[in-house]
């Protein structure tokens, strides 16, 4: 019977039935079926086989249909002798019924949108391989594939990567499931079961999915400090030309190199790694230790180490650094840094110079009071002092207030009669440089004022003042330490107390620190602790504080200070590590240039009409790009068609694809429940979902780019006509798109705007490719290169290209037309014989799209006239 009855010629009209609506459902995998059992007779179609004995003998059409499972689970099923494939699709799967523990249904179309008449599986099925999507709770495929870089490169599935490899291998699906911490827990339990899996079944019993924080263990903690944290962020540099809203600068330590006291006093080659290897943590959720990441262990005697820590720090919108200035009696210490910065005018930041002008001793071992190096203040060394200052001062790279260099001065109230000393050294400024600077000092040790040591002003150092009057949490730490005796304080609380603290009379400079932790140094003693800081917080507070800038600025200059670029043994520093990445550096910038945060960023949604490689699409697709690499933003795309830029949509956001009414009003109520707020709908191809949006209280900017023309021959002016109306904004690229289209539509709305749209491509001139590529076409040097790119149609005035060519070339032989895109097949056919004859010139060319055009054809660096003739 089976070897006949799996044969095409053998099918009654029921079980024809079955056949066609298992292979339609995309739910059936021939290769997988037929790998399951290689015994299928050589002249057997799968499908058939399945649908006579395979379902019975419990094999799976695909790796995530079980028909055991789906008869077990469903007893009606299996009293009524069906084919539970067939029943899964025409009824199961609306009903909610799971086809295997591999995958859950209800939550699938929940956290996808999945509506109207689709099958849960079969969209799973068909985008397994993309990693955006789970069959599962608590598998993310973006962790595990981030995670696991070897399974990314494979294109493979990564849950079913995890199921087969990664549970052996101990490799976690999510970060909310520790799979070595299961497996050894309840290894009795669970059997060879999958672990995942397991705890889905039993999630609300004795199980748990991840060691609970009370029973961290020391080894926990380091490892959950050195793999990457929810908020990592790789480096995201801002775009040159974005407008700072003030000038940021960070205080920099140069002790990231060995010299020969230091070699003395602690040991040959010590550094402050060396320190930073001291950290450990102390008590749950302490965020020790420390690892950097992008830049390394580096050593400052590298000479490649300050260019790269001042190409990172300007990307991030850091105007300069603060140097730490070493002087004790005439003796200069870790000067290297500073002495390379002047050398090399190349070097391109700001700078100015805080001078550390206490003791140096041995605090970092608890011994005080034991001096290594004496600061005395000597009258006799003043000129030496004062000259080494403006030494620096005249580098016009020094950062000058209202024309006046900027100098810090760490701890003013050391200075022994600090008001005559201070205005003997400006005496000196005056007499032997022409200078005036501003000094200002640092407030720390309870030491606030300027005005008592005869300063100009004065600069923030948290979390020196913030803390005074700050709760400690120390009570409610679980310690792994005993012993551990520092201060502990929340992060935000230290943040309230800096915006709530008012203008005081004098100049100041306010800072805002990324987090404070010194446990390196003190190693559970006497230390302080900011917890729980993260890059949303430190940027609202550095937001907030570049706002206040703006409003009061110091001696002119909307200034900000950060603590600090490099303070890693003091745990403030912007320098990427493995845990945050760049994610307070990220933050820097965005706050620098007023960008909203990630998390708000995602309340925007990007609608196309599909993903077809034309002109808008492109469009929206480097407009997602642009705001994900540049501005931090993710934004939501909802795309009404599909397309062959599926893939590169869904590398820059979460795509949903909306082919249908009833999908599109599902996905725009669940994105108002989720928060959307704000939308972009690109053309007027997608016109119709700005009224949709609308209704729920989404405000919506539309971007139109056709013609008239188009917008009538597509019927789409009553929809223009309602979105134009519908849309809080609506954005044209020209005066005469708008002008154009509001005549013929009777309307002038009042919110339009005019807007370059599609500039994406950076177009450079470069005298090397302009020969090149006339060598390559040979061009001579009098030749004129006419241009015209997009797709070629009637809308794009190809015909319109085409005529022009042939009016200038029947007068002149030395004028060469280029098209760059691919040709409509109709153009192609219709102006076949006008295409040919032009070409056989040798004059008239055709060139291929390519996305990167701007730098894939030189030809924009030629003698270039550029031919836009767009119907209208």
């Amino acid at each position: 019977m089976g070897d006949t009855a799996s044969r095409p010629g053998d099918l009654s009209a029921p079980l024809a039935r079955e056949v066609a609506i298992i292979l339609e459902s995309g739910l059936f995998d021939p290769g997988y079926y037929a790998a399951q059992k290689p015994d299928l007779p050589p002249d057997s179609e799968p499908a058939i086989h399945f649908c006579v004995i395979g379902w019975r003998d419990g094999r799976k059409p695909n790796p995530y249909f079980d028909p055991a499972f789906y008869r077990d689970r469903n007893p009606d099923i299996a009293a009524a002798d069906v084919n539970p494939l067939v029943h899964y699709i025409e009824f199961g799967d609306r009903e909610g019924r799971d086809p295997s523990p591999m995958f859950h249904a209800l939550w699938y179309r929940d956290a996808y949108g999945i509506t109207g008449g689709s099958v849960a599986l079969a969209d799973y099925l068909n985008r397994r391989r993309t990693g955006q999507v789970s069959p599962v709770p608590l598998f993310n495929p973006v962790f595990y594939l981030e995670q696991n870089p070897d399974v990314a490169a494979t294109g493979s599935d990564p849950f079913e990567h995890f199921c087969a490899f990664g549970i052996h291998e101990s490799r976690d699906p999510s970060p909310d499931f520790d799979t070595g911490f299961y497996v050894a827990r309840y290894r009795d339990d669970i059997g060879d079961q999958n672990p995942l899996l397991h705890y889905l079944a039993h999630r609300n019993g004795r199980f748990l999915p991840k060691r609970p924080a009370h029973e961290r263990l020391i080894a926990g903690a380091v490892r959950a400090a050195t793999r990457p944290a929810p908020e990592f962020e790789t480096v995201q540099r801002l775009p040159p030309a974005m407008p700072r809203l003030a000038t940021l600068l960070a205080y920099y330590l140069p002790q990231f190199h060995p010299i020969p006291e230091n070699d003395a006093w602690w040991g040959t080659g010590f550094t402050d790694w060396t320190n930073l290897a001291r950290a450990t943590p102390r008590f749950a959720g302490h965020y020790q230790p420390r690892v950097p990441r992008d830049l390394g262990y580096y050593s400052l005697n590298d000479p490649a180490t300050l260019p790269r820590q001042i190409d990172m720090a300007k990307a991030a919108g850091i105007d300069g650094f603060v140097f730490y200035y070493y002087w004790f009696n005439r003796k200069r210490l870790l000067e290297a840094p500073l002495e390379r910065l002047l050398s090399d005018p190349s070097l391109d930041t700001r700078f100015c110079l805080m001078w550390a002008n206490e003791n140096w001793t041995r605090r970092w071992d608890g011994l005080e009071r034991e001096i290594l190096l004496a600061q005395d203040y000597e009258a006799e060394d003043d000129a030496a002092l004062i000259d080494d200052f403006a030494r620096h001062f005249a580098d016009p790279r020094y950062i000058r207030l209202e024309g006046r260099p900027l100098l810090m001065i760490y701890r003013a109230a050391l200075i022994p009669d600090g008001p005559a000393t201070i205005a003997r050294w400006r005496a000196l400024f005056a007499e032997r440089h022409g200078e005036t600077p501003l000094i200002f000092m640092a407030q720390s040790f309870h030491d606030n004022d300027p005005a008592p040591h005869g300063l100009d002003g004065a600069v923030e150092f948290p979390p020196h003042k913030l803390v005074v009057g700050a709760p400690m949490i120390n009570a409610s730490l679980d310690r792994f330490d005993p012993e551990f005796a520092s201060d502990v304080y929340r992060y935000n609380d230290i943040v309230t107390a800096s915006l709530a603290a008012p203008d005081p009379a004098y100049p100041l400079i306010r800072t805002a620190v990324p987090g404070w932790d010194n446990d390196a140094r003190r190693e559970g003693r006497n230390g302080v602790i900011l917890q729980d800081a993260t890059p949303a917080a430190y940027q609202t507070w550095l937001a907030t504080l570049i706002d206040r800038a703006v409003r009061t600025p110091v001696f002119g200059t909307p200034l900000v200070c950060i603590n600090a670029w490099n303070e890693w043994a003091e745990g403030a520093y912007l320098e990427p590590d493995l845990h945050f990445g760049a994610a307070f550096l990220n933050a820097t910038g965005r706050a620098a240039c007023g960008i909203h945060t990630a998390d708000t960023a995602r309340n925007l949604l990007l609608v196309g009409h599909d993903a077809l490689t034309h002109g808008a699409q492109l469009l929206l697709l480097h407009l997602a790009r642009t705001l994900r690499r540049h501005h931090g933003i993710a934004p939501r795309i909802l795309l009404l068609g599909g397309g062959e830029l599926i893939a590169s949509y869904q590398t820059e956001g979460l795509v949903d694809l909306a082919p249908d009414e009833g999908a599109l009003m599902a996905h725009i109520g669940r994105y108002r429940a989720q928060g959307i707020t704000t939308a972009i709908v690109n053309s007027a191809a997608s016109a119709r979902v700005c009224r949709l949006l609308a209704d729920v209280g989404i405000a919506s900017t539309l971007l139109i780019h056709e013609m008239p023309r188009l917008i009538q021959e597509r019927s789409l002016r009553g929809v223009t006509r309602q979105a134009m109306a519908a849309a809080r904004a609506v954005v044209f690229s020209s005066p005469f798109v708008r002008d154009a289209l509001c005549t013929a539509l009777d309307l002038t709305p009042p919110h339009t705007h005019i807007l370059p749209q599609g500039n994406y491509q950076n177009v450079r001139f470069s005298n090397a490719a302009r020969a090149a590529f006339r060598t390559r076409h040979g061009l001579q040097p009098h030749d004129f290169v006419v241009l015209g790119v997009g797709f070629a149609d009637l809308r794009k005035g190809f015909d319109l290209f085409l005529q022009v060519f042939r009016l200038i070339a029947a007068t002149r032989a030395d004028v060469h037309f280029y098209w760059i895109g691919e040709a409509h097949l109709w153009i192609r056919d219709y102006l076949s014989l006008e295409i040919a004859t032009a070409t056989a010139t040798g004059r008239f060319h055709l060139l291929a799209f390519d996305d990167h055009v701007a730098t894939a054809y030189p030809i924009f660096s030629t003698k270039t006239i550029i031919i836009c003739n767009q119907s209208a």
